[in-house]
């Protein structure tokens, strides 16, 4: 079966709304949630979630009481995303406290960009949660295949630099590129339109990961918004 990944920001746009969001997911089919906790310098997020992250922690939000009640509320796996640049000084103490709540995995979207020589001690460091791993196009093959059988659940590959923004691309052959490089599952985000879903999952991507879509129906149209698309677009997976 083909894998749905849907994006969440920690406390956006409530607290008791995101809870409801979560199940939402969970019943609308959705296979692993990630959950973002909002850093300093969003550097490969777009405009929608660079807004929900200002828009939450203008909240004071408590991200780890928050966690908390995510694992309780869901039981698909969930995925924290952040960035490495927040915790680099103290990662250790960040990866137990994610142990202790029950997360299956981090997503570090600036690990292998930013901090490329960090990475065998993260892998490391981490090992008790696991790290997901985030690639691109813009990484070399060799990495890209080193680096996959090394990653928990999936491996993410964004096709863009920065989520929500369509910059013309090939998806189908950038999937095609790195399929081969790939030893387990292939999840491809960053600025997919409908159209594409269908087309990277033909190309041999495993699943699809949906993120600035879900910040628009949440603003639009709210939980039910939210419902919709990923109904519409656990049925774009299955029709594959």
């Amino acid at each position: 079966m083909k894998l749905l990944i849907a994006y969440f920001t920690l406390g956006y746009p409530s607290q008791s709304m995101f809870v409801k969001l979560l199940k939402v997911a969970e019943d609308s089919g959705v296979d692993v949630v990630e959950l973002g906790i909002p850093p300093r310098f969003a550097k490969y997020d777009g405009p929608l979630i660079r807004r929900s992250y200002e828009h939450v922690s203008r909240l004071g939000v408590d991200y780890w009481q928050l966690l908390k009640e995510a694992r309780k509320s869901i039981s698909i796996p969930i995925v924290v995303l952040t960035y490495l640049e927040e915790w680099v000084k103290n990662f250790t103490d960040f990866v137990s406290r994610v142990r202790e709540i029950g997360v299956d995995s981090l997503l570090l979207p600036d690990l292998l960009i930013d901090y490329v020589n960090l990475f065998e001690e993260c892998l490391e460091n981490a090992k008790e949660v696991g790290l997901t791993i985030f690639t691109s196009p813009s990484m070399p093959d060799k990495l890209i295949a080193k680096v996959s059988p090394l990653s928990k659940l999936f491996l993410y590959y964004g096709i863009r630099p920065a989520t929500g923004i369509g910059i013309p691309v090939d998806p189908v052959t950038l999937v095609k590129r790195a399929r081969p490089l790939v030893r387990n599952r292939l999840v491809v985000g960053f600025g997919l339109s409908l159209n594409d879903i269908a087309d990277v999952l033909k190309a041999g991507a495993d699943g699809i990961a949906v993120g600035s879509a879900l910040i628009h129906a949440i603003n639009n149209e709210g939980i039910d918004g939210v419902a919709k698309v990923l109904k519409e677009l656990r049925g774009v997976i299955d029709g594959v």
